[in-house]
């Protein structure tokens, strides 16, 4: 909250970091290259927070040689893995074959990190939802690296999550009590007697499974209804009697299996009508169709070749505790930074010089290598430092040549850019480091380099570039190399705060060597005000919680803008801690020497609960920044963090590609999800009429739309509401209460647990996480307590051609219909799309089919007037069909005078928008009440499974 007399201009933020994830079409294929059948550069890195172990090198290579043997085999003789480099933490001491040349854990397609509880030991991958677009990542422990036999094969193993990360293709089985992918599931066909019903294990392979059931709560035999169906309980565990030769994304763990599934024939046979993950979200087709479909492979690149007789790869060991983080500020000192040569009349070059000197004097670690290279029409060495060492000594050096910075000419940012990679006593055209580019305008005139030469050269020498743009003129090819080079792009409007410019620097250094998260610190509360400059009379009470989870290290930042001046009056600063008995009072005196900066660090373990501070001054200034950061409260322990981004691709809407952009927040402890918080983006978009409000777009956790998987912490959401061409960026903020929880996974029977560990049994079947939802009815809760973190999350480049003029966007797909308790009272419901996408727009309608018969309801025959549509007649109560908000559930109840006892019934639907944009169809869900032996209707489970039979004819 805030006092009641502040006089200021609440503003919630400026600046974001892009995180370019690819697009839906032409999607990235990240950082390993494929050429003459063989991968190089793929990264397998090691977490800090991964204690020592030398054993551990020998046991990723033997894994990674025995997925290239699996790979060759697979993609029939058309790739292996040629070089693999493991990156070790700065932690550890080892010895390494070459430098760094810009790998870095967070960008590594294979992670070797502390478990993440939902999943136990199991390996996984990060992914969306959308076919054919690769993965974020691989998550992997280090006990499934040292061991992790009880998975199977470890090759297949890893090729089953290598597939989903680089070819973007979904799993081929089913979970245990999972709604949207049964592992077991009703089969239904028609004969003469009418309809048949059997119950089936939800697996694609091409040949009969042996195995047995066993139920992981108990350890003993699984539970079955009426219709003969195990419940949600129940493991099928395949033998090797199982002779099935595909498909790897089933049981990779089976000693014949070996290929991928097929359309093209019976070899490999592929079952379209089985509820999976591939037939859902690739509408029915074979994990081969779309591996074949990927760059990798279409227009017949790498073709096969059956004369490799060697599929080990070469090894390479980098990293270490002798990484070196080399940074160069590429500054634009062209005469637009100033107020007299920019239409917004802002002098952008003190801003800029000011950010530049609090974060050398502040936030660079030491042990940085810093360089600075000026640069206007040409670049002027003299007036920057070669790369240096970063120490308390060399830090005033840094800041003077900073703080004499002139403008003085035109701009030539390529020229900028190109030197800082070439000149010896910078960069001195060494692989890997990174450039920090700030600038505000265009590249003019004749310059000695263009954009193509600059971008071709960053990429060749992998340097990656994070570019800060002051203003909304800045070139918009600059976001254009930071993509081309892995790099981020931030944006800063004029007049904005110190904490965005913070924001920016800070990022500069997020793919540098990384600490371990004990050691990372958190940030638990940012605000900046603007206020009347006319009313000097500045007053604030606000409050930041401090959890159960952090509380070391805690730092209270308060940063002025004032144009560089020395203050004439104190600024008073009080802090309260929860129990009201602290009370902590300072004065601050902002000069030129301490660049309006007043940190307070308590060196105790801060107490947990709610702290307060009021901030009162009688000066004028431009703006006041906030910045409270903690880390972890025991080093044994893990804090609550978020990661916030954001995710852009491209919807093909007709004939026209448009941007398609989602928020995304990853909440977790340590690895662990979070949920039930309330997460919420805001968002800053062009407006040429003035500064818009930042939009507010709740972030949901509940698998539907943009977001993927139910409670696994990952919260995220559709943007569609643009303003027009320019910058967007986005911000974070999550809020934990009393009913948010940390998810630590589900609870099995001890016996099982020693036999099975939790997830993928290969001695073993399928993964028991994560289908559709990563809490299960068995799963393990905490409560986390008040809690608020912030991140800043993304900006991106809006050009023309890239948003559609009018209302071009659908609603979003339904993927979780379904009907329950078609014995008693019939429930339907599903979480309901928005009118673009998953937004919170009403849309206006939703047709909903139903018929004993799947195949009424494919996409070919969904709107044929013979198929029975509900209406309102058909509900039960004063409810209607109208639709509710997007992103909330709708549920009805049907009139159970319209099924027969013991018919499976099937059911699909899809919404229409104002503008009358059509969903794709829904998931088939199904349901019947099953009679009992003595004539009695009982409610059978598997009304609760979604069959989701024919989803290879949805849109």
């Amino acid at each position: 909250f805030h006092h009641p007399d502040q006089t200021m201009l609440y503003k919630t933020f400026g600046i974001a970091l892009v995180l370019v994830t690819g697009c839906l079409l032409g999607q990235s294929q990240g950082k390993a290259t494929l050429t003459k059948n063989g991968y190089d550069d793929f990264v397998v890195a090691i977490s800090p927070d991964v204690p020592q172990d030398d054993t551990m090198i020998d046991s990723i290579k033997s894994m990674m040689r025995d997925m290239s043997r699996v790979l060759y085999t697979a993609t029939r003789h058309r790739a292996h893995l040629r070089t693999v480099k493991i990156l070790l933490p700065k932690t550890w001491k080892y010895p390494t074959d070459q430098t760094v040349s810009g790998e870095s854990f967070q960008d590594a397609e294979f992670r070797i990190d502390i478990p993440n509880n939902a999943y136990g030991e199991s390996p996984y991958t990060q992914q969306s939802t959308d076919c054919g677009v690769p993965g974020d990542f691989t998550h992997l422990t280090p006990s499934y690296v040292k061991d992790g036999l009880k998975y199977g094969d470890k090759g297949k193993t890893l090729l089953h999550e290598f597939a989903k990360l680089r070819w973007g293709v979904f799993e081929e089985h089913g979970y245990p009590g999972d709604d949207k992918f049964p592992l077991f599931y009703l089969k239904t066909v028609w004969t003469e007697a009418g309809q048949a019903n059997t119950a089936e294990k939800n697996f694609c392979v091409n040949d009969d499974i042996v195995g047995y059931e066993q139920d992981i709560v108990t350890g003993g035999g699984c539970s079955h209804d009426t219709s003969g169906v195990p419940d949600g309980n129940c493991m099928f565990f395949a033998t090797q009697e199982t002779k099935a030769t595909s498909s790897i994304m089933s049981l990779p763990y089976i000693s014949t299996n070996v290929n991928f599934c097929d359309d093209g024939g019976e070899e490999y046979l592929h079952d379209p009508d089985l509820p999976t993950k591939q037939n859902l979200f690739c509408n029915g087709q074979s994990t081969w169709s779309v591996i074949s479909a990927n760059d990798d492979f279409k227009n017949n690149n790498n073709p096969t070749n059956d004369t490799i007789t060697n599929t080990d790869p070469r090894f390479i060991i980098i990293g270490g505790e002798e990484q070196v983080a080399s940074i160069v500020m590429v500054m634009d000192v062209s005469k637009s930074m100033t107020p007299d040569f920019n239409d917004a009349e802002v002098d952008r070059l003190t801003a800029m010089k000011d950010a530049a000197k609090r974060w050398v004097k502040y936030d660079v670690p030491e042990g940085t290598k810093l360089g600075m290279l000026p640069f206007s029409t040409s670049t002027y060495m003299n007036d920057g430092f070669a790369m240096t060492d970063v120490t308390e000594a060399a830090k005033n050096n840094m800041i003077d040549k900073i703080d004499t910075l002139t403008v003085k000419g035109g701009t030539c940012i390529a020229t900028g850019l190109y030197q800082a990679v070439v000149r010896p006593e910078l960069l001195n055209n060494q692989e890997g480091n990174a450039i920090l580019l700030i600038t505000d305008g265009k590249q003019e005139g004749r310059c000695d380099n263009s954009y193509n030469q600059a971008k071709n050269l960053l990429v060749r020498k992998k340097v990656r570039l994070i570019t800060i743009a002051l203003g909304d003129a800045a070139d918009a090819e600059i976001e254009d190399i930071a993509e081309a080079t892995d790099g981020k792009s931030y944006f800063v409007q004029d007049n904005s705060g110190p904490g965005d410019f913070n924001d920016a620097f800070t990022g500069s250094t997020t793919f540098q060597p990384a600490d371990t998260i004990s050691n990372t610190d958190m940030t638990i509360y940012q605000h900046t005000w603007d206020y009347n400059k006319t009313n000097p009379n500045f007053s604030v009470l606000d409050f930041f919680d401090v959890d159960a989870s952090i509380g070391k290290n805690l730092t209270f930042r308060l940063e002025i803008q004032n144009g560089n001046s020395n203050c004439k009056s104190p600024i008073n600063i009080t802090l309260i801690d929860p129990d009201v008995t602290g009370r902590y009072d300072y004065q601050f005196s902002c000069s030129k020497t301490n660049f309006g900066t007043y940190i307070q660090k308590f060196t105790d373990l801060a107490k947990e609960g709610r702290w307060q501070f009021m901030i009162k001054s009688v000066e004028l200034f431009e703006s006041i920044t906030v910045h409270v950061t903690s880390r972890s409260r025991a080093d044994n322990d893990e804090p609550i963090r978020t990661q916030c981004s954001i995710k852009t691709g491209q919807q093909a809407l007709g004939e026209d590609v448009f941007l398609k952009l989602s928020a995304v927040a990853d909440v977790k402890k340590g690895n662990t999800p979070v949920i039930g918080a309330k997460v919420m983006a805001y968002i800053t978009r062009p407006n040429d009429n003035g500064e818009l409000p930042p939009l507010e777009l709740e972030l949901l956790d509940n698998g539907s739309g943009a977001d993927v998987i139910k409670n696994d912490g990952i919260y995220s959401r559709y943007f569609t509401k643009y303003t027009g061409t320019g910058r967007y960026s986005v911000k974070c903020q999550v809020i934990g209460d009393q009913d948010t929880q940390v998810n630590d996974g589900f609870i099995v029977s001890k016996d099982f647990e020693d036999t099975y560990a939790k997830a993928v049994p290969a001695q073993p079947g399928a993964p028991i996480c994560c289908g559709s939802n990563a809490l299960s009815p068995n799963s393990k809760l905490s409560n986390t307590g008040n809690f608020t973190r912030q991140s800043a999350g993304g900006s991106f480049q809006a050009k023309e051609g890239d948003l559609p003029k009018g209302d071009k966007f659908p609603p979003s797909r339904v993927t979780d219909l379904e009907v329950k308790n078609m014995c008693s009272e019939p429930t339907l419901s599903f979480v309901s799309p928005g009118d673009d996408f998953d937004s919170e727009d009403l849309v206006k309608s939703y047709t909903i089919k139903f018929s004993k018969y799947a195949g009424n309801l494919t996409k070919e025959t969904f709107d044929d007037n013979t198929v029975e549509e509900l209406s309102n007649d058909d509900l039960v109560g004063n409810v209607t069909l109208s639709p509710v908000k997007g992103g909330s559930t709708f549920s009805v109840h049907l009139n159970s005078t319209k099924f027969e006892t013991g018919i499976v019934y099937f059911f699909r639907m899809k919404a229409t928008d104002e503008a009358k944009n059509v969903s794709p169809l829904s998931n088939l869900a199904s349901a019947r009440c099953m009679p009992s032996a003595a004539g009695m209707v009982v409610f059978s489970p598997i009304s609760l499974m979604l069959v989701l039979i024919y989803n290879l004819l949805s849109a």
